[in-house]
């Protein structure tokens, strides 16, 4: 009471500084107009949250694994069986002889073993993986001033995008791959309380090094040989849509896969039971003498036919997934700033 005009003022003057900006904000009617009339466009390139290759690369990445599993499983089994079987001769000579024996000894379901396990860490895993990479390509991006990186620059964000994805999903793949070389575990549920009986935490997490060590190339490659021919194929205008997306997938699994299967035996052993080699270096040292450099090499031919339509499969799920109206307009809301976010026009003063 008794306050005047310039009362106001003086006791808003003895405010301290911080206070007093937020008592009399600066914005003005036109800028919050002005503000609010941006552009479209340049309001969609302020992407805030990429859920759409979110979803699009785990849906991808779960399509093409369920369809491959059984050449998975396959693959599997003959890179473990010199340690699970104790050294006796093999079960798994080759990819057609190992599909028809496990069909012969636990039918045709035996092929998804382990498949939703797999699926559950493929999910993430795949999407982990899309998602980093076009977020580091981004970033890239903003630091060189050029819309299309290079080849080393594709490499690096692949490895980028490899590490995270192995590091998050890491434990799923452990369980996966207990589940499909011993019979003895009942399920999910089952093997993630036999590795915690094993080891707590630490368990689940035996063979990451390697891991890390095998995928982190494999994606790196994958991703930047895809990425480079998809470049080119574009430049070139060589045929574009599905069908281009299935032959560029599948010739860049074959090059990343041809670069790295021996870092992926590695890594299978180093998730069994037990502690069989001391390091990387030491596991790729012993199998190499005590089994034959071949060795390193088992199973290569079921990888190759898994990962080639594996491969193929995932790229074209995405890319087709990523350039459909219906599945852009889902994430609409998701991916631009919504209106809440956006400066409100301050109301007319008296």
């Amino acid at each position: 009471p008794g306050y005047g005009l310039r009362g106001s003022f003086a006791f808003t003057n003895s405010l301290p500084f911080q206070v007093r900006r937020r008592a009399l904000p600066t914005t003005t009617m036109a800028d919050s107009t002005t503000a609010n009339s941006a552009p479209a466009q340049t309001q969609a390139q302020r992407r805030t949250l990429k859920l759409d290759t979110l979803v699009a690369g785990g849906t991808a990445g779960a399509c093409a694994r369920t369809a491959t599993a059984p050449l998975d499983r396959v693959k599997i089994l003959m890179q473990t069986q010199h340690l699970t079987s104790g050294g006796a001769p093999d079960k798994y000579r080759g990819l057609w002889q190992g599909l028809v024996r496990v069909f012969k000894e636990d039918g045709v379901k035996s092929y998804w073993r382990g498949n939703l396990a797999n699926c559950i860490r493929v999910v993430p895993y795949s999407a982990t993986q899309f998602i980093t990479f076009d977020h580091c390509k981004t970033v890239v991006a903003s630091f060189t001033g050029r819309n299309t990186p290079s080849v080393p620059e594709r490499l690096c964000c692949g490895a980028a995008a490899g590490i995270c994805a192995s590091v998050v999903t890491h434990p799923l793949d452990v369980v996966r791959t207990r589940l499909a070389v011993q019979p003895e575990l009942r399920g999910i549920n089952h093997t993630f309380s036999t590795l915690w009986k094993e080891g707590g935490v630490p368990a689940f997490y035996k063979g990451l090094g390697p891991t890390i060590a095998s995928l982190a190339p494999f994606v790196a490659i994958n991703f930047a040989s895809y990425d480079t021919l998809k470049a080119l194929a574009k430049k070139h205008d060589v045929c574009q849509g599905t069908f281009s997306s299935l032959l560029l997938g599948a010739t860049a699994g074959i090059i990343a896969q041809t670069a790295c299967y021996p870092l992926d035996t590695v890594r299978r052993r180093m998730q069994l039971k037990g502690r069989n080699y001391t390091s990387t270096v030491n596991a790729l040292s012993t199998i190499a003498r005590t089994e034959g450099v071949k060795a390193l090499y088992k199973g290569m031919s079921a990888n190759t036919l898994k990962v080639v339509p594996n491969n193929a499969i995932r790229f074209m799920v995405f890319e087709h997934l990523k350039s459909s109206p219906f599945f852009q307009s889902l994430f609409v809301e998701f991916n631009t700033p919504s209106s809440a976010h956006l400066p409100k026009p301050l109301p007319e003063r008296a």
